[in-house]
């Protein structure tokens, strides 16, 4: 060998050496990144379900998390969706049996913009309606709220359950930003909140 070789041999290993220091320590990062932000971001709490004739009532609250890494994605000028999901299911053991256990399922659908030129955030409805606020705050406490929430029951068990939650729709997001809300763990969505069982 070389003594040319046996400069650049050692020289090799430790720049292999310092590539695999540092692709540990990014997966460190990222892994840390994850654990901060891992677990669900929000929670159905006070789930209040009133029977309507065919249909049910729904009221609840949210408690919300995650609220700062939501107020950096719309300043940086993203659209997020606001989802509320709701399901009338056949009581335990076949509450998640396709085409058997959820006898009804209903989503409503918000879009949160924000507007730098007037400093204000909008919650938009399914029908184009606006909400402006001055204040994320008031956006938080808007989205804290589920009010009113309709869930027709067409068809199915006469005895059943109310499953609630809340979600932001992940699939709606730039492919770069949905890359990173999946690597980093956001879980922005709430687990389902089920009520006692009910008649209609």
């Amino acid at each position: 060998m070389s003594q040319n070789g046996a400069w650049r041999l050692p020289a090799r290993r430790n720049w292999q050496q310092q590539f695999v220091v540092i692709l540990i320590g990014f997966c460190c990062f990222v892994g840390m990144h994850g654990m901060a932000v891992a677990g669900s971001a929000f929670h159905v709490e006070h789930l209040q379900v009133t029977p309507q004739g065919n249909a049910v009532e729904i009221n609840a609250r949210v408690q919300m998390g995650k609220e700062a890494l939501l107020q950096e994605v719309l300043d940086q000028g993203q659209t997020l969706i606001w989802v509320v999901a709701a399901e009338w299911r056949e009581p335990e053991p076949f509450s998640f049996i396709p085409g058997v256990g959820v006898h009804a399922h209903r989503e409503q659908r918000w879009r949160i913009h924000y507007y730098p030129l007037t400093n204000q955030y909008a919650i938009e409805s399914q029908h184009g309606m606006l909400t402006l606020y001055s204040h994320w705050s008031g956006v938080v406490a808007a989205l804290a709220q589920v009010h009113d929430f309709i869930l027709p029951l067409v068809h199915g068990a006469a005895r059943g359950q109310v499953a609630l939650r809340v979600y932001i729709d992940i699939q709606a997001l730039p492919l770069p930003l949905r890359l990173r809300a999946l690597l980093g763990h956001w879980k922005l969505e709430s687990p389902w909140i089920v009520s006692a069982p009910l008649s209609h």
